[in-house]
């Protein structure tokens, strides 16, 4: 078990509101926010062209490119529709799904109003033309809870996976910034203070409140200390246990490719074999009402394979001391490794800290995977025993993973397999 996390002063984030600017604000009833400060028709982010020439990712758009794939974004008006083909721009620039984190009706006296939608703009234009379309309505200058914002993120993540994603809350800065923010957090284990300035070196204005400055870092706790780790702080019995840990922190759309297997077990092996071939596919796949499978294909061995010494990897791979690997995670996990950034730090590694941060990962994460009485039913794809039905499947991804190795592999890892069995 590691330490428990805490957020060091150096790793905070500053609000962009004074104590005095929020207080006046939160004094302020809801709908007069927009009649006092917004100045209706003039609000400077609703008027159509944006009156800030260098601010138009998107012509006649006040919007900034945050990241290669996020686009930050004031809300739209029927002008950008009508004026300036703002769909047809948004399918030119691969934009792929839009991201509204307003309340329905709020922000009713700017620009040109609000239409029947309770919105700006008909989202439903949008999803005509093929761009996923999102709500997430959050307050404005206010926080939320980190498992709303936890859910928002996971989606944008999987929409990043899709494609480029545009995100809008009023101004596209306090919420829209925050959003972003957690989301660098969430998909490069980065700290608050790290994740707010490279927004704002985008997007001067973004995160502006303090809430939403504390909602960041109650996120980060969250990641760190109450399930985002690859090694929870207790064992498991069964291995679909934690995977329901797992899923809380992955979208549903993710979770599907990994079935009832940790996702720590799908990625490490197919890192692994990524470092032997030129192209690796592990596909999930139902082959019966009850039963799944792991399809395992990998092709054009690299000359790494040849270079492989079997006794040699046996010594380096089986070693009961293994407080050398805890200190391994240790520092990763210092670096921002979680369930979610596991891809991108674990593909750096060396394959040989891979395979025995997997045995680390198997004796600290459960108590007893199966026993060997139970094994017979296992290989006969006959497993009666809950026990025995839970582990099947990641054991059967485990061996087609190994028979799928360099030859010189596969020795230590049928060891490593037989390891999780007593």
């Amino acid at each position: 078990m590691l330490a428990k996390y805490s957020i060091q002063n150096y790793d905070k984030a500053t609000a962009t509101y004074s104590k005095i600017r929020t207080g006046i604000l939160y004094l302020t009833p809801g709908d007069n926010k927009c009649r006092f400060y917004c100045k209706g028709p003039r609000c400077r982010f609703c008027v159509v062209p944006s009156r800030s020439q260098t601010v138009q990712a998107i012509q006649g758009l006040y919007s900034t490119w945050v990241t290669d794939n996020i686009l930050a974004m004031a809300r739209l008006q029927p002008r950008h529709f009508d004026e300036f083909s703002i769909i047809e721009q948004f399918i030119k620039n691969d934009i792929k799904s839009v991201f509204n984190l307003q309340q329905f009706g709020e922000h009713a006296f700017c620009g040109s109003g609000n239409l029947t939608s309770g919105f700006s703009y008909d989202p439903e234009a949008l999803m005509r033309s093929g761009i996923y379309y999102y709500n997430f309505p959050l307050p404005d200058f206010e926080a939320c809870s980190v498992d709303r914002l936890l859910d928002i993120v996971k989606v944008v993540d999987f929409a990043v996976s899709m494609g480029k994603v545009a995100i809008h809350c009023h101004a596209g800065h306090g919420r829209t910034g925050m959003v972003i923010a957690a989301w660098l957090m969430y998909s490069g284990g980065v700290s608050p203070a790290r994740a707010v300035g490279l927004v704002r070196s985008r997007r001067e204005a973004a995160v502006q409140s303090r809430d939403q400055v504390e909602t960041l870092h109650k996120f980060m706790l969250l990641m760190q200390n109450d399930g985002g780790m690859i090694i929870d702080s207790k064992k498991y019995e069964l291995i679909t246990q934690y995977v329901a840990y797992n899923q809380k922190f992955i979208s549903k759309a993710e979770a599907r490719y990994y079935g009832n297997v940790p996702k720590i077990v799908y990625v490490t092996m197919n890192i692994i074999l990524n470092k032997f071939y030129d192209r690796v596919s592990i596909d999930f796949q139902k082959v019966a009402d009850t039963t799944s499978r792991f399809f395992v294909k990998c092709e054009r061995p690299k000359k790494a394979n040849s270079l492989l010494d079997e006794q040699l990897l046996k010594v380096q791979l089986i070693d009961d001391n293994l407080s050398n690997v805890k200190e391994w995670y240790q520092k990763l996990v210092d670096q921002g490794l979680t369930i979610a950034t596991m891809k991108g730090f674990l593909e750096a590694e060396d394959f040989r800290d891979l395979f025995r941060f997997l045995d680390y990962f198997f004796q600290t994460s459960f108590h007893q995977l199966s026993f060997r009485s139970e094994m017979d039913s296992i290989l006969r794809d006959e497993p009666q025993r809950e026990r025995a039905r839970d582990f099947a499947p990641t054991f059967w991804l485990l061996v087609r993973c190994a028979s799928a190795m360099p030859t010189k592999l596969q020795s230590p890892m049928s060891i490593l397999i037989s390891r999780f069995v007593n």
